[in-house]
C-alpha cells in the first residue's frame, strides 16, 4: 500500500501540465500556448504541425502560435536541437482540436479603418452583448477566443475584463463569473444575489457588483390620485465580497441619497406600465458601473437613471462628492454639470481624472460622446480637460464605455450600434469595427478591453544540471547539492513565481518566491542538501494563480561514467561504451561525458583519464 500511494502522489504531480495543449484536448481559442518538458543539451527547439515543420525554432521550451482555424483537429510534437541543428529527441505527436464557431456568429465583422502604425497593439476582449456570449477579436476583427456560453446561466455570458491571473471575469443574468480560457468556472456568486450590469474583480482579489434593491416608499408627487400611495422603489446596491462569496463592503442608494432626487420621467414610466397591467418597479437609479480606485481609497458609481457619478469613501461610505444633473440634486458640489445624460461606465484614468461615456438621453441635440474630466474635490471644482462626439450615426441611448489605452488613445464602446472605435490624441480613428448580422443589424456590444495577448501569465522552467529525459527519469548528479533553474515568465503581466522542492509524498522541502516582470527570465538556485531523499518534486507556479502549476519529478542518483549502473567508475564502464560504439547503440547519458550528444572514443579516453585519476 506504501508502495502505492508513491505511486499515486508522483502521478498526481505529473498529470496535465507536462505537455500544453494536452493529448486530445478541445480548444475555444485559435491562439495557442505550447509548452514541453525540457529536452536536455537542446540549444533550441523545433515544433512541427500535422507532421510538418513549422517557422518555429525557440530557444525555450515554450512558445504562443497564431493562426490556426476554427472547427479544425491538429497534431503538434517538439524535437529538441543541438547547436549545429541536429536533432536529439522528438517526443510523440499530440492532437488537438479547435471547436467551431457559434451557430449565431455575426456575419459581417467588417474593420473599417485600421492604422497599424498607431494602433495600441494587442487584442481586444469585447461581448456580443445581443447574442449572449463574448470574443477576444485582433486587429482585423478575427476572433482567436470564445466563451462557451452553453456553461452559465441561461446560456449568456458577458465578460469584459482580462484578469492577471489569465481569467476572465464577467457576469450572466443574476450571477458573476469569474471563468478559464476554456469556459470553465472558476467563481461565481451566489445565487442570492442578483448582479446587474457589473462584476469585475479588483487588484486585492476581492469582487465588486451591483444588485438591485427594492424598498416601497410614497408614490412620487408626479403620480395620479389612481395610481397606489405606495409603490416599490427600485434602487441598487454596490457589494464588495471575498473569494468565498463573504460580504466585506457594502453601499446602498437608499442609505445615501434622499427620496427628493429623483428623475421625474421614470415616474411617467411606471405610471406608463401600470396602466398597461403591470405591476412594475418604480425604476429610480438603474446603476451601470462601480469603480473602486484602491490606491485612493474610493468607489465610484455611475447612476443613470439621476444621470450622476458619486464618489464614495471606501472606508466610512461617506459621499465624498458627486456630479451630473443638478435637477435631481439636493445638494450640488460642482457648479458645472457638463450636460452628460445617462452615462456609463465611469472610471478613474492613471492621472486621476474621471473618464465617462455620455449616452446623451433627452439632450437636444442627442449626442453620444467619451469626456474625461478633472476633479479637485478640494476646491469644489470641475474642468471638462476632454471629450470625444461621436456621429449622429453613432448615438447610442444606452450602453458604452471608453478606457484610455497604454498608448494614450481611447477605446470607445458605441453600445447598440455595432462599433468599437480606437482614437488617438487628435480625435483621428485609427481602428473601426463594425458588426452586423446577415440583415445588417447591428450587434449590441456591452464593454471591450484591450490586453496584449490571452496570455498575461503562461511560464515554463529549465533545470540547467538535469540528466536524463522524459520518458526515462530526469536525474540530478548524485553530488550535486544544488538545482539551478530557469523560469521563463512569457505573459504580459509582472507576476511573482512561488518554487517549491517536495518530496513524493508532497512534503515541503524548501520554498522561496521571485518575482519576474513580463516577457522576462531570472535564474535561481535550489538546495537538495538532504541525502536521505532520493526522489524529489519541483514546482513552480505564479502567486496569481496557484492551480496553473508546472512540476517535474527528479531523482538524484545520477552518476557520470557509471555506465553499467553499479554506483562504481571502473574498467566495466569503459567495457559497456565500447560496445556502444561497435554496436551503433543509442545515446547513454552517463557516458556522455564530453556533453556533445554522442558516444566516441573522446569519451572512452576520458573515462580512463577518469579512472587513473581515481587509481592514483
Amino acid at each position: 500500500m506504501r508502495y502505492l500511494l508513491i505511486i499515486l502522489s508522483l502521478f498526481s504531480f505529473a498529470i496535465g501540465q507536462d505537455f500544453i495543449p494536452s493529448q486530445n484536448q478541445t480548444l475555444n481559442y485559435t491562439q495557442i500556448f505550447f509548452k514541453w518538458p525540457q529536452i536536455n543539451n537542446s540549444s533550441s527547439y523545433q515544433l512541427y504541425f500535422n507532421g510538418q515543420q513549422s517557422d518555429y525554432e525557440i530557444t525555450k521550451n515554450s512558445v504562443v502560435v497564431n493562426g490556426f482555424d476554427w472547427n479544425t483537429s491538429y497534431s503538434w510534437n517538439v524535437c529538441g536541437l543541438t547547436e549545429t541543428g541536429s536533432i536529439i529527441d522528438c517526443y510523440d505527436e499530440i492532437n488537438f482540436t479547435i471547436r467551431g464557431l457559434p451557430t449565431n456568429y455575426p456575419a459581417n465583422v467588417d474593420i473599417l479603418v485600421l492604422n497599424e502604425s498607431e494602433y495600441s497593439q494587442g487584442v481586444t476582449l469585447l461581448d456580443y452583448e445581443s447574442l449572449g456570449f463574448s470574443v477576444v477579436l485582433n486587429q482585423n476583427g478575427e476572433a482567436i477566443w470564445i466563451a462557451d456560453n452553453s456553461n452559465f446561466n441561461n446560456s449568456k455570458i458577458w465578460s469584459t475584463q482580462f484578469l492577471s491571473n489569465g481569467h476572465i471575469a464577467g457576469f450572466g443574468p443574476g450571477t458573476g463569473y469569474e471563468l478559464n480560457l476554456d469556459s470553465d468556472i472558476v467563481f461565481q456568486t451566489d445565487e442570492n444575489f442578483e448582479i446587474h450590469h457589473q462584476f469585475y474583480k479588483t487588484k486585492n482579489n476581492s469582487y465588486f457588483f451591483i444588485e438591485a434593491e427594492v424598498q416601497y416608499h410614497p408614490c412620487p408627487e408626479e403620480c395620479e390620485p389612481e395610481y397606489p400611495d405606495i409603490i416599490p422603489w427600485q434602487g441598487d446596491k454596490f457589494v464588495e465580497i471575498d473569494s468565498v462569496g463573504n460580504i466585506l463592503w457594502e453601499w446602498s442608494s437608499f442609505d445615501y441619497l434622499s427620496l427628493n432626487e429623483y428623475d421625474p420621467y421614470w415616474v411617467e414610466r411606471y405610471m406608463i406600465q401600470w396602466d398597461f397591467g403591470g405591476n412594475p418597479n418604480f425604476d429610480w437609479t438603474h446603476s451601470n458601473s462601480v469603480y473602486f480606485e484602491e490606491e485612493e481609497g474610493i468607489v465610484y458609481v455611475s447612476i443613470r437613471n439621476l444621470s450622476r457619478i458619486i464618489a464614495i469613501d471606501y472606508s466610512t461610505k461617506d459621499i465624498l462628492w458627486h456630479i451630473g444633473n443638478s435637477e435631481f440634486m439636493e445638494n450640488i458640489f460642482f457648479e458645472n454639470d457638463f450636460g452628460f445624460s445617462h452615462q456609463h461606465s465611469a472610471q478613474i484614468t492613471e492621472n486621476k481624472n474621471l473618464l465617462f461615456f455620455d449616452n446623451g438621453r433627452f439632450n437636444n441635440p442627442e449626442l453620444s460622446r467619451c469626456v474625461e474630466i478633472e476633479i479637485d474635490a478640494l476646491n469644489q471644482n470641475a474642468t471638462l480637460v476632454w471629450e470625444y462626439v461621436l456621429p449622429e450615426s453613432m448615438l447610442t441611448l444606452s450602453r458604452g464605455e471608453c478606457d484610455r489605452l497604454l498608448n494614450g488613445n481611447t477605446l470607445i464602446s458605441v453600445g447598440r450600434t455595432g462599433n468599437v472605435l480606437e482614437i488617438n490624441n487628435e480625435d483621428e480613428v485609427i481602428w473601426h469595427l463594425n458588426v452586423t448580422n446577415d440583415n445588417g443589424v447591428e450587434t449590441t456590444i456591452y464593454r471591450s478591453d484591450r490586453i496584449s495577448n490571452l496570455y498575461p501569465n503562461i511560464f515554463s522552467f529549465e533545470i540547467n544540471n538535469l540528466f536524463g529525459s522524459y520518458n526515462d527519469n530526469y536525474h540530478i548528479s548524485y553530488d550535486e547539492n544544488m538545482i539551478e533553474l530557469d523560469i521563463y515568465n512569457q505573459g504580459w503581466s509582472d507576476q511573482i513565481f512561488i518554487y517549491e522542492l517536495l518530496d513524493v509524498s508532497g512534503g515541503l522541502l524548501y520554498t522561496n518566491q521571485i518575482n519576474i516582470s513580463a516577457y522576462n527570465f531570472e535564474t535561481i538556485n535550489i538546495p537538495i542538501s538532504d541525502p536521505l531523499i532520493e526522489n524529489y518534486v519541483l514546482k513552480v507556479f505564479s502567486k496569481s494563480n496557484i492551480d496553473n502549476y508546472q512540476s517535474l519529478i527528479f531523482d538524484n542518483e545520477f552518476m557520470l561514467g557509471d555506465t553499467n549502473g553499479d554506483n562504481e567508475i571502473d574498467v566495466l564502464d569503459i567495457i559497456v561504451l565500447i560496445n556502444i560504439i561497435l554496436n551503433d547503440e543509442d545515446l547513454l547519458e552517463q557516458g556522455d561525458l564530453n556533453y556533445d550528444n554522442g558516444i566516441n572514443i573522446l569519451d572512452i579516453a576520458l573515462l580512463i583519464n577518469w579512472i587513473v585519476e581515481l587509481i592514483d
